[in-house]
């Protein structure tokens, strides 16, 4: 468990996080959204002891940031950005560094080490230099680093940068297999599209938490209404004469899409479609447009 308590950091005489208050929960994928310069990147630093705090605290486990930052450390996984400057280091000794800081010796050293090159996929590289590597094998490498100790907290900045669809995948699972078995996964995102391996969503704005909830769309729907997209090839025109007493708003995009902007307490989206249909418009598809989880970061349409 992570609990972030009533925490404020500065940084070049900004305010980033400003009395911020948010706990999850063992077997939580917690996902933090904001517009660039929300502060998510500096709440993970400071979790995981690499940032001072301006006030507050974290409390890992019940470990305090400011008073025991070595338990924290030993009970977190962190993943920044980008991997720190190494120059002519080994992947296999940048990644043992970090398993004997931790405390593994012997056995239970070489098994991690054994894990850590296989996730990081450098199985048959490990003496690789890790300032040769391209982007997504670097963001393996410190994916591996912040895993080869067995921590109960993942703290993942931007975890999908520069990786291929593949490492994408993987990722995901890793996140979700976290969760599954009880770790708690902190990660800020940098893109829309929200993967199914995050159990909830907190949106971050103004250095405090706008709203938060389970990442599902209609725990965000009371008071909100959602755009939608629907394609339906020539028929443009009629579909939105058919849609509009349904919907709050509709443009047609071009001869064979619309985008309409829709209540959720007062029609279901199905019934938008079930009435484009019952009319002889044929529906190729419908989906938020922008995704739901980008329509979180804008000011609610009135």
């Amino acid at each position: 468990m992570i609990r972030f308590d009533r925490v404020s950091l500065r940084q070049a005489d900004r305010l980033v996080i400003d009395d911020l208050s948010l706990t999850a929960p063992p077997g939580t994928a917690l996902a933090l959204l904001g517009l660039t310069g929300a502060g998510r990147s500096s709440l993970l630093a400071a979790a995981a002891t690499a940032l001072p705090l301006t006030g507050g605290d974290i409390l890992v486990h019940g470990h305090s940031v400011r008073r025991e930052p070595d338990a924290v450390r030993r009970l977190v996984g962190y993943v920044p950005t980008h991997l720190s400057a190494w120059p002519a280091a080994r992947a296999d000794d940048f990644l043992e560094l970090s398993a004997v800081m931790a405390g593994l010796s012997g056995k239970p050293l070489r098994l991690a080490m054994q894990q850590a090159l296989e996730l990081a996929g450098l199985e048959a590289g490990g003496a690789t230099r890790i300032d040769t590597l391209p982007e997504g094998s670097a963001r393996r490498l410190l994916l591996a680093r912040a895993l080869v100790h067995g921590p109960q907290v993942l703290l993942l900045d931007d975890p999908f940068a520069g990786l291929d669809p593949v490492g994408r995948a993987d990722v995901e699972r890793l996140i979700g297999d976290a969760a599954l078995i009880g770790r708690t996964v902190v990660a800020a995102l940098d893109e829309p599209l929200l993967s199914d391996c995050f159990t909830h969503i907190a949106v971050i704005a103004a250095g405090r938490v706008a709203t938060q909830g389970s990442a599902t769309p209609a725990a965000f729907s009371a008071g909100r209404t959602w755009n939608h997209r629907i394609a339906c090839p020539g028929s443009a025109e009629a579909a939105a004469e058919t849609v509009r007493p349904f919907v709050e708003e509709v443009h047609i995009v071009d001869g064979g899409t619309i985008d309409c902007r829709l209540d959720p307490a007062r029609t279901a989206c199905a019934k938008v479609v079930e009435a484009l249909v019952r009319s002889g418009i044929a529906v190729e598809s419908v989906a938020f447009h922008p995704p739901w989880a980008a329509q979180l970061l804008a000011p609610r349409s009135p």
